[in-house]
């Protein structure tokens, strides 16, 4: 569990480099807190080993619903072996429980393998302030994309997408792959990721494996 734990620290690091979140802090007892400021996302609770400390999850429930600013500003996530459990504690909490599921996942970046994009595609891959950016593009247009940020020897994948109308044609595998070697030059030996599951075959595909189911409720 304490291996899980550091894990969760180490994506949300990497997760809220990605996504620009300067302020977070740790309270020092299992729950960090990040100030994302977004219009329907002011503040992100990250509970750490919900499943052996419940009461971690009522206390973020507490926070969030005191950091005010309206419906859905407070976010709390967690990585669980026991869906079903935080699931039914978020509803009794009185917290709106996101349905989709998502899941954390990890690799040794050594292990997942090198893809060449199909010749229709140009791939595009540079850095951009702390991140890695890599883009395929056809005709001039970016028809996916994806980033990732290099912490320690941390790499944390972020916002892999695809267009709907060019899925299927291994330009997931060629983003990933490209962000791995890049962050591999950078000294990064891990890979971390939340995946939805849209992403979770792709990444199964490229050795990625799943740590632990993410729960994600807001107030």
């Amino acid at each position: 569990m304490r291996d899980r734990e550091e894990l969760v620290r180490r994506w949300q690091a990497g997760w809220s480099v990605s996504r620009g979140w300067t302020k977070v802090e740790d309270d020092n007892d299992g729950i960090l807190i990040v100030r994302a400021g977004e219009d329907n996302r002011a503040m992100e609770y990250v509970v750490l080993d919900a499943d052996d400390k419940p009461e971690r999850v009522e206390r973020a429930a507490e926070l969030a619903m005191a950091a005010g600013g309206g419906r859905g500003a407070g976010w709390i996530t967690l990585a669980t072996d026991d869906r079903e459990a935080r699931v039914d504690q978020f509803e009794e909490l009185g917290l709106e429980v996101q349905r989709e599921q998502d899941w954390l996942m990890t690799i040794q970046l050594s292990e997942q393998p090198a893809l060449q994009l199909n010749d229709r595609y140009a791939l595009h891959t540079e850095l951009e302030s702390d991140l890695i950016v890599c883009r395929a593009t056809v005709h001039g247009g970016v028809v996916s994309s994806g980033r990732m940020a290099v912490v320690g020897e941390d790499a944390v994948a972020d916002r892999i997408e695809t267009d709907p109308q060019h899925r299927r044609r291994g330009l997931g595998s060629a983003v990933m792959a490209s962000l791995v070697e890049t962050a591999a030059a950078q000294g990064a030996k891990r890979g971390i990721l939340i995946a939805s599951i849209d992403g979770l075959r792709l990444y199964r595909s490229l050795g990625w494996k799943v740590v632990a189911d993410i729960v994600i409720a807001r107030c």
